[in-house]
């Protein structure tokens, strides 16, 4: 997200998304990430118009919208004339959320984050008998009114799906052993960290996309939705 924020020229906050994952449920994993991202969506706009409320007029919280992989949530505002979805000046700069979700699809199972580090043993042994699938969603949401704390009404959503697939090589046990010990693997879907030092060497390729999309924030797709939402509030009555 820096990248992007960087490249386009504008700033963003990350907010937490305090849902009950497990409470929402679907066999088929597009139709589970997308709900999922709704879902974070939802959380984080009911947080930005409390805050916004809490605040007063003329007391804006937050620069805008926001990006998240996984469980968190990012804020993002579009700022100057080089954004995404650029406005004119500072009062009529739009703002957008971003938030995202992502399983890994494994021989006919969604996986989600592992339970334990058995769990992740498992998962992470798996992947070098037949190949994983990440699907991400993505999901911005165009605030009504411009602000953070939105206007109640005159939201716009536009979401995708990224499917990618990992093909990998064996890991060896130590490097398995030494990502569990590390912790971090618990809290990604599917065990899977491609970017890790001890995983890259073992990925053969990724194919339908990059790594920043099975990490879960592939920044074609962020600035895809971005520019779609902004386009969509613009025709917008």
């Amino acid at each position: 997200m820096d990248q992007l924020a960087q490249a386009f020229g504008f700033s963003y906050d990350v907010r937490k998304a305090d849902i009950d994952e497990k409470a929402i449920r679907h066999d088929e994993p597009a139709q589970l990430v997308m709900a999922l991202a709704h879902a974070k969506a939802d959380a984080i706009l009911t947080l930005l118009r409390s805050e916004a409320a809490a605040a007063g007029p003329g007391d804006r919280p937050g620069a805008g919208a926001g990006a998240s992989a996984d469980d968190s949530v990012a804020e993002a505002s579009t700022s100057g004339g080089g954004g995404a979805a650029a406005a004119g000046g500072a009062a009529a700069r739009p703002s957008f959320l971003i938030t995202c979700d992502q399983v890994v699809v494994h021989e006919g199972l969604i996986l989600e984050k592992p339970e334990d580090a058995d769990q992740a043993r498992a998962f992470i042994r798996g992947y070098a008998r037949s190949p994983a699938q990440t699907v991400g969603s993505v999901l911005c949401t165009r605030l009504g009114g411009g602000s953070a704390g939105g206007g109640g009404g005159g939201d716009v959503r536009i979401g995708t799906v990224e499917n990618c697939t990992i093909l990998m090589d064996p890991l060896p046990e130590e490097a398995a052993e030494k990502l569990i010990e590390e912790g971090e693997v618990l809290w990604c879907a599917g065990g899977l960290m491609v970017e890790h030092p001890l995983v890259r060497p073992h990925v053969r390729g990724i194919e339908g996309g990059g790594e920043d999309s099975v990490m879960g924030l592939g920044r074609e797709a962020v600035m895809r939705v971005l520019v779609e939402a902004a386009e969509a509030g613009a025709d917008a009555p």
